[in-house]
């Protein structure tokens, strides 16, 4: 039974409903509730708010149940419109667990092997070491060594004139890979890019119709797309200060957030970073994919198995990055660029889910997140 004190918490958010079991036992050696568990994360949330480090929405649920479920700031900043709970934000990589999911679905189907080569599965795709050495695993688990395409300056001129996935080939295919596929890991959005166009030609139609087949309809994702536009109402990036060139992802770019080309949904950025998608849609997706309503259990579970070491400090698994904190699962994916800030995290073992979709690339995201982390997985805060 929770605390008495979730009396106190339903008067700060009728929206939240306190249902979990209590966390794990915190630094002091205490239990914590799930009462505890809201109020903290609502209270760093709305801190991040107040010093305009975050602006967006966060969710938190316990096998499906919402325990919070709050919006913060402006979706824009012209007309004054407020983010609500339901406003729909730019993905940038937190869509990339779609094309890891398309792609699972096709070898749980036997329509292709993680063990397939790029070669092999597109015939047309340039001469190169990629083509021969390079697997469906090594480009899941962003170990192919192939280079990052948002780091090559002819993308950014050629990108208005992208009209299919495999216009982009010729800026990386044929380059030398950068170490030997399989022996290490180095995040390059060319990976999905190349998922993308492999979904294609196997499922035999457009990627983001494979997408909706596989992925949004059987999950009831009805506020999720990647034509961007259709969603007038979405959250307007914006940079909470100068843009930059770097970042994990080399996603943070000066003039990409009103690129019209890939705000509206571009082939050039689906499988990699493209789409729309609301709080709940992106709760209910991760409730569908640990329910075995996407993959098989067996399926599910290789998916989500971390494999490669990472600069982030967890394992990347077939799409998924992948973190042990405290002896707890935490999968998920983050997603930036230049004025936007996400993750999901879901807890596989403890039934959470966290989603916080930011229209600001402040802080505030990571706050929250590390936030969760340490309070779900009682691990002591690191300072």
């Amino acid at each position: 039974m929770l605390a008495p004190r979730i009396k106190v918490w339903l008067l700060l958010a009728a929206t939240s409903t306190a249902v979990g079991p209590v966390c794990v036992a915190n630094k002091h050696g205490a239990r914590t509730t799930d009462a505890e568990l809201v109020a903290n994360v609502d209270s760093i949330a709305e801190r991040m708010a107040r010093e305009e480090a975050f602006s967006g929405v966060v969710l938190l649920s316990w096998h499906g149940q919402p325990l919070l479920r709050r919006a913060f700031g402006l979706a824009d900043r012209t007309t004054r419109q407020l983010n609500k709970v339901d406003t729909p934000f730019e993905l940038a990589s937190v869509g990339k667990m779609f094309t890891a999911v398309v792609v699972a679905r096709l070898a749980q189907e036997s329509q292709l092997s993680f063990d397939d080569t790029i070669g092999a599965l597109l015939p047309e795709f340039p001469a190169g070491p990629a083509r021969s050495q390079v697997t469906v695993r090594h480009l899941l688990t962003m170990s192919s060594g192939i280079p990052e395409v948002f780091r090559i300056s002819a993308f950014w001129t050629a990108l208005p004139r992208i009209k299919t996935l495999s216009d982009l080939w010729p800026l990386f295919a044929s380059n030398p890979v950068e170490f030997v596929p399989g022996t290490r890991w180095a995040y390059s959005n060319s990976n999905f890019l190349v998922l993308g166009s492999i979904v294609e030609r196997v499922a035999r139609v457009p990627f983001a119709a494979a997408v909706e087949r596989y992925v949004f309809r059987p999950a009831g994702m009805t506020h999720t797309s990647y034509n961007s536009c259709a969603f007038p109402e979405r959250a307007r990036p914006y940079p909470h200060g100068p843009a930059k060139d770097s970042g994990r992802a080399g996603e943070r770019r000066s003039g990409l957030v009103n690129d019209t080309a890939v705000t509206c949904g571009s082939a050039a950025g689906a499988p990699m970073r493209g789409g729309v998608s609301t709080a709940d849609d992106l709760e209910r997706f991760a409730e569908a994919l640990m329910n075995g309503q996407l993959l098989s259990r067996d399926m599910t579970q290789r998916v989500l198995t971390g494999r490669v070491p990472t600069g982030y400090g967890g394992r990347d698994g077939y799409g998924f990055e992948t973190r042990v904190l405290n002896g707890i699962r935490i999968i998920g994916h983050v997603g930036g660029f230049t004025g936007v800030s996400n993750q999901v995290d879901f807890y596989p073992d403890r039934g959470y889910v966290l989603v916080v979709l930011s229209n600001s690339d402040g802080k505030g995201t990571q706050e929250i997140v590390n936030r969760v982390r340490v309070l779900i997985s009682g691990a002591v805060a690191q300072r």
